[in-house]
């Protein structure tokens, strides 16, 4: 009755999501907006006093706002309250007026969302005929009413009843009917919910082939993932029914990615393929302990038979069916007890009395029949008790006489034993003469090895500091010829650009304007502005590297010696980039440093940072924070950046990551060598993404 109730559930929640167009409104029922808060309170305390008198509230506002949508949403807070306290005489009239208000206000879904839970309430009373009659009479009002959604609501409920009645091919020939009657007249309608009722009927029947299409063609009609969820939870059971065990596996993984969203309401589910996935992997007792977690009796002992059989326990597995079988057995009495109820009301006793009988003849032919197949279990029981006495018999003959084999063995060994005792005795005497001898040689061996192990040694140090002096030497080669060529290109080029530009300059016979002359003149100075850089770069290197320059430290001003710095390469700066310092310092906070190299430094970093930024920004900044205790210059661009591969090398002596930009490849290495003088360090922010930062990191004292 639980499975029942569920569907049911899920039938009204698709027919309570359904509504025709109505104005634009920023909320999931299209109803205004002021009046939505009211209605998620009501629907959160549906089940509580509370969600009547917040419902009553909404009722009212609709009424002064002429919201009709919203009027009938508040009227289904007193049924949902009133069917699941199981209070008959409220849920009427809380039906009878939401029925009247919802046809007064064109909005039919919500009277077939009353109708839908007077029948399910009565289902849940056990009066499925008076359920039958109810739902005909509602059929018969959406035929009435033209209404096809309402009709389709009817089919579905229909099958519904009879499921709940366990008369299983009526139900699905009515939930065949509904599907026909949807796709012909509600083509846009989300038909998944029905593919799902007719695969689970399918499967109760055993035609597992259509079960697993009808499955497939509610996973590709959903039009939501909640419904696209149930279906696939549906295939996946008929995977395992099909004992396609592979597919199973893969598309249950598959499902429990889903299952955080939407498994909230398909525990049992996600619960039955549990058992079927411990199961496959033959965790067997893990899959019973499961399975006496589910609520469902049936269902309980369902799980139960199936793990049974699968562990080859038949003869459990055959006492969980007959108990199921059983349990079947009266819950059809239940439900014709119930029928005999009914119709003892309506057509008498006599007639009652007939039908008892029938029934009670019925029940006794499956008793026999439950007999039959017990005494036939018996039968089998005992002959294969039998079998096992037989087998019981010739292992302990085997037993007995690989214990006799034994105890010939063990005799046998114990007089070779003391045979060879002898003789191991004998050997004995020669063995320590042997030792003895071979003691005296083994001193004498390792004090010989120990000797010339360390003579061993002594070559491999001298071999191994001459192969360090050798490959000092060759890189030390290596360095010079890179220089030379490195050099002679650098020198080079912007010398040529000078002598090139200053012949045309000085050539009286060449017509020039005073723009072309401004132009080659700058070009001129910018060369030679790069000719300067690259020898104070060689001679700064030279001085610092012969450890004969004496760093000359002295108090400066900090944010002043920044703006300098600043200006002197302000005229560099593409024009679509922008230059700006900032400073977390005071301008009369001092540091004890080296100005000259403190500029040379820092004018690198912003060199650099002008070749390779052609627009954005390049700020430099002067933090106290960033390193505790020391002081931290940065200097950051938004140009293209250095690649993670070569962000360790950029501060090697001649790497440049551009053969095509001007440099001699030693401004970093120079900056690293100047850093470390000062007792500092240089590095570069792996972390900073917008395109380059580097880092000049000075002790405050």
């Amino acid at each position: 009755m639980k499975k029942i109730r569920y569907i049911i559930v899920c039938l009204l929640a698709v027919l309570f999501g359904f509504s025709p167009p109505a104005k634009a409104q920023d909320n999931p029922y299209k109803i205004n907006n002021a009046l939505y808060p009211l209605y998620e309170k009501a629907t959160k305390h549906r089940n509580e006093t509370l969600g009547l008198r917040v419902a009553d509230t909404l009722y009212h506002k609709a009424i002064r706002m002429n919201d009709k949508k919203a009027q009938c949403l508040a009227l289904t807070i007193p049924v949902i309250y009133y069917f699941n306290n199981e209070d008959t005489k409220q849920l009427d009239k809380a039906i009878d007026r939401i029925q009247e208000v919802s046809r007064k206000n064109d909005y039919l879904q919500y009277y077939y969302f009353g109708s839908i839970y007077k029948v399910n309430h009565l289902m849940n009373m056990s009066n499925t005929l008076r359920a039958l009659q109810e739902a005909e009479l509602i059929r018969e009002q959406a035929f009435a009413d033209n209404y096809p959604y309402g009709i389709a609501t009817c089919m579905r409920m229909m099958g519904n009843i009879y499921y709940a009645r366990r008369e299983t091919r009526t139900a699905l020939s009515y939930y065949q009917q509904a599907l026909e009657y949807s796709q012909k007249n509600l083509p846009e309608q989300d038909l998944s919910h029905i593919y799902w009722n007719i695969s689970m009927l399918q499967q109760g029947l055993k035609q597992y082939e259509l079960a697993f299409e009808n499955a497939e063609k509610g996973i590709k009609c959903a039009k939501t993932p909640p419904n696209e969820y149930a279906c696939m939870l549906r295939r996946c059971t008929l995977l395992y029914a099909l004992d396609r065990t592979e597919e199973f596996k893969s598309y249950y993984q598959e499902c429990l990615q889903m299952t955080d969203k939407y498994g909230k309401t398909r525990k049992h589910e996600i619960l039955k393929l549990k058992i079927y996935n411990y199961v496959l992997h033959q965790q067997y007792k893990e899959a019973h302990a499961l399975a006496d977690s589910v609520s469902l009796l049936q269902d309980r002992m369902s799980f139960h038979v199936d793990i049974y059989s699968k562990e080859k326990k038949y003869k459990e597995a055959y006492n969980g069916l007959r108990e199921l079988q059983h349990l079947q057995d009266s819950l059809d009495q239940l439900i014709q007890s119930a029928d005999l109820s009914e119709l003892n009301v309506r057509i008498g006793n006599e007639q009652l009395k007939r039908e008892a009988q029938s029934l009670q003849l019925e029940n006794t032919q499956l008793s026999l029949q439950t007999t039959t197949l017990e005494l036939e279990r018996t039968k089998s029981q005992m002959e294969i008790e039998k079998v096992n006495s037989v087998n019981n018999q010739l292992q302990l003959k085997n037993r007995s006489l690989e214990l006799s084999r034994f105890k010939t063995e063990a005799e046998r060994k114990q007089t070779l034993m003391k045979a060879q005792q002898g003789e191991s005795d004998r050997q004995l005497m020669r063995l320590k003469f042997v030792l003895i001898f071979f003691c005296f040689f083994a001193v004498a061996l390792i004090f010989y090895l120990y000797s010339r192990r360390r003579s061993i040694r002594k070559l491999q140090g001298k071999n191994e500091e001459l192969t360090i002096a050798r490959n000092q030497a060759e890189q030390a080669d290596k360095m010079k010829t890179y220089f030379i060529q490195n050099m002679s290109h650098e020198i080079r080029t912007p010398l040529n650009a000078i002598v090139g530009f200053s012949q045309l300059l000085s050539d009286p016979n060449l017509p020039l304007d005073d723009a072309e002359k401004q132009e080659f003149s700058s070009l001129v100075m910018h060369n030679s502005e790069l000719l300067t850089t690259l020898v104070n770069d060689i001679l700064d290197l030279s001085a610092l590297e012969s450890g004969k320059y004496a760093m000359n430290l002295a108090p400066h001003p900090c944010n002043e010696m920044c703006r300098v710095i600043l200006s002197t390469v302000t005229h560099r700066k593409p024009e679509d980039v922008e230059l700006c310092y900032t400073s977390e310092v005071p301008d009369d906070f001092q540091i004890v440093t080296d100005e000259q190299r403190i500029q040379q430094v820092l004018i690198n970093f912003l060199t650099n940072a002008e070749k390779h930024t052609e627009k954005g920004k390049i700020h430099l900044h002067c933090s106290l924070t960033e390193n505790p205790g020391k002081i931290t210059f940065s200097v950051t661009d938004t140009g293209r950046g250095i690649p993670v591969e070569q962000m360790d090398s950029v501060f090697e002596r001649f790497k440049k990551l551009d053969d095509f930009k001007q440099g001699s490849g030693l401004g970093l290495n120079i900056c690293c060598v100047i850093a470390e003088r000062l007792h500092g360090e240089v590095k570069m922010d792996k972390t900073y993404t917008g395109g380059a930062r580097f880092l000049l990191i000075l002790p405050l004292q």
